[in-house]
This record gives structure tokens, C-alpha cells and sequence, in this order.
């Protein structure tokens, strides 16, 4: 597997505390087949996040203490990064990065809302040769009540990342829902760990998988966890299937009952 939404940078963000924890994920990942991870650390505009000369260091820091005890998991440096209008800005001076270098930018939603600017950014990254990949729309309450705006992102050039969580309710039924509706409507590319520690979802990583094949297709599972982040993190052109308008199940109208005379 690999798996390109993790926070396995130590002492970065409100993911591993330490260059200890940030370890003991990496044992986990590689226990359950997980053999690549890109660290994506928070960046918010104007909040103080670590740039990439900071994470980079520290990045090869972890990679060192992998190869020491023979830990056999590759790990690359990535971002997500909270949507701005400032993007272009922030990677020209070196405050953010793609994934692992590639063509391929991880980006986070609000939670609440979709940015008015959100299609002029797709527009303008796609100009520049980027791709960008929304991380975990399923908790985006716009497109919890509308499926349909992920649509309009994936047919102008995006691509999305659902949480493996997510899928197997541990956020809710609602959130659950919303991720069968998209992989359903063919608007799922990559399924993440999102992995903030190692007690979280890498700890009970098994018994998800478990659940994620009884839910889902071998052949579509393998493409979400495997071909398509293996292809992003090789910076390939990525083929997909075109997405499926969601069309919501009609509400049955209440009849009342007419007697006949």
C-alpha cells in the first residue's frame, strides 16, 4: 500500500509528538503492508506552520532513525495544505510542497464551506501543470449536503482522497454515507490512513482492512490503496474513471387515502 495522507513528521503539527511515535507508526505501517508513506503536514497560511526546509530536515532525520533499526518503510515529504488563493505563492517561495515533488498537491477544504475562489484556483493550478487532491471531502458538510460540488472539482482537474475511517463509519454515518456515495459515483481516487499516531487507525489497521473487504470490490480497493497513490508518488499521469453525477433517491410523495363511493 502506499499511502500518501499521513502525519508521521514528529513534532510538526497535531500528528506524532515525537521522532519516537513518528517510529512506532512507521513499525505499524510496515507490519500491515504499508510500504510507502508521503508525511503531510498541516500547512495553514498565516498560522505559523513549518515550512519545507524545516520539514524536509527533520524529515531526513526519520528517514535515518528507518534505516538504523531497519524499519522498512519509505517515507516522502508531501503537505496538506488549507486552501488559500495564495498557493502558487506559497510553493514558489518554498513554504509548501507536492507530494513527494510530483505534480500532485494535497489540499484541505474548511470543514464548513467551499471557498467562492475554489474554481479560479483549480483553473489556475491546472495552468501550472498541477493537480490538485482534496483531502477527505467526505467531511466537508457543503459536500455532505451536496455531492455534486466534488463533481464539478473532479471534471475541471482534481482529484480526491477519502479516509479510510471514514468509509468504515469511525466519523459517523453521516460522513459515512457521503464516502459511499462518492466511491460509488466513481469520485474516490485514493483511500489514506490520515494517520495522526500510534494508537489511532495504523494500531487497528488490520481489522480495518478486514472491514474494507467486505465492503468493496478487491480490484477497486487495490486501485485506491495501491495504483493510483503509487502512480501519484511516481509523479505519472493517473487514469480514472470519469465520476458519476449523484443523483439523491427520490422522496415518495404521501397519497392520502380517497375512499371510493
Amino acid at each position: 500500500m502506499f499511502d500518501i495522507h499521513s502525519h508521521i513528521l514528529p513534532s510538526t503539527d497535531d500528528g506524532a509528538r515525537d521522532i519516537e511515535e513518528s517510529l512506532e507508526m512507521a513499525r505499524l505501517a510496515y507490519k500491515n503492508g504499508i510500504e510507502v508513506m508521503v508525511a503531510t503536514p498541516h500547512y495553514i497560511e498565516g498560522e505559523g506552520s513549518k515550512n519545507y526546509k524545516y520539514n524536509q530536515e527533520l524529515l531526513d532525520i526519520l528517514n535515518n532513525e528507518l534505516k538504523k533499526r531497519k524499519i522498512d518503510v519509505d517515507v516522502f515529504l508531501g503537505n496538506e495544505v488549507f486552501i488559500t488563493p495564495n498557493i502558487l505563492m506559497l510553493l514558489n517561495d518554498g513554504e509548501i510542497t507536492t507530494l513527494n515533488k510530483s505534480r500532485y498537491l494535497l489540499l484541505e477544504l474548511p470543514t464548513l464551506d467551499i471557498p467562492i475562489f475554489i474554481e479560479e484556483l483549480i483553473y489556475t493550478l491546472r495552468l501550472r501543470g498541477l493537480i490538485p487532491v482534496i483531502a477527505h471531502p467526505e467531511r466537508n458538510l457543503r459536500i455532505i449536503d451536496d455531492p455534486n460540488i466534488l463533481y464539478n472539482m473532479i471534471i475541471r482537474g482534481c482529484l480526491s482522497q477519502i479516509d479510510i475511517t471514514s468509509i468504515l463509519g469511525l466519523r459517523g454515518a453521516v460522513v459515512k454515507k457521503t464516502a459511499e456515495i462518492l466511491i460509488n459515483s466513481q469520485m474516490c481516487h485514493v483511500i489514506s490512513t490520515d494517520s495522526h499516531s500510534s494508537h489511532g487507525v495504523l494500531f487497528h489497521f488490520k481489522n480495518l482492512m478486514e472491514k474494507l473487504y467486505e465492503k468493496m470490490e478487491p480490484n477497486k480497493i487495490y486501485q485506491m490503496l495501491h495504483t493510483n497513490p503509487r502512480t501519484i508518488v511516481l509523479n505519472k499521469v493517473i487514469d480514472i474513471e470519469y465520476p458519476k453525477k449523484y443523483k439523491p433517491p427520490k422522496k415518495l410523495k404521501y397519497k392520502k387515502n380517497v375512499p371510493s363511493y
